[in-house]
């Protein structure tokens, strides 16, 4: 008995788990970036100001948000927090420029308050941030 084999062609590699692959990569990444570019911050509306001025990199800011409540890079800190975080930037660079970014519904108290902890951790070149009307 002569058994032959039929021959149907050269289809190729089968390209299935290279499809799978791709796709998952694609998803990861559409994922991952997603993620990666969330905005950080806090909702602060500042108030305007038409003689508003560009500062310089070197600075620490802080946010104010209507409750009073104050953050440091997004995190929400406390007084003692605050003056401690300040005061280790400050060994580094004296001269850094502190920012307060108040939110414009925010009562004058806090902002006052903001300024205090800040003065007493050693700041002494202080700004307020502001929308720069044109």
């Amino acid at each position: 008995m002569n058994f032959q084999r039929v021959r149907r062609g050269n289809r190729g590699p089968d390209i299935t788990p290279m499809i799978d692959v791709i796709f998952f990569l694609l998803v990861f990444f559409m994922v991952f970036f997603t993620v990666r570019t969330a905005p950080l911050g806090l909702n602060v509306e500042l108030p305007r100001a038409v003689t508003g001025n560009p500062q310089a990199s070197a600075r620490f800011e802080v946010a104010v948000d209507k409750t009073g409540a104050m953050y440091v890079s997004g995190n929400k800190v406390t007084s003692a927090q605050l003056r401690q975080a300040l005061a280790e930037r400050l060994q580094v660079n004296p001269d850094m420029f502190v920012i307060v970014k108040a939110d414009k519904e925010v009562r004058y108290e806090y902002v006052v308050n903001t300024l205090d902890e800040i003065r007493s951790a050693g700041g002494y070149r202080l700004g307020l941030a502001v929308e720069q009307d044109r």
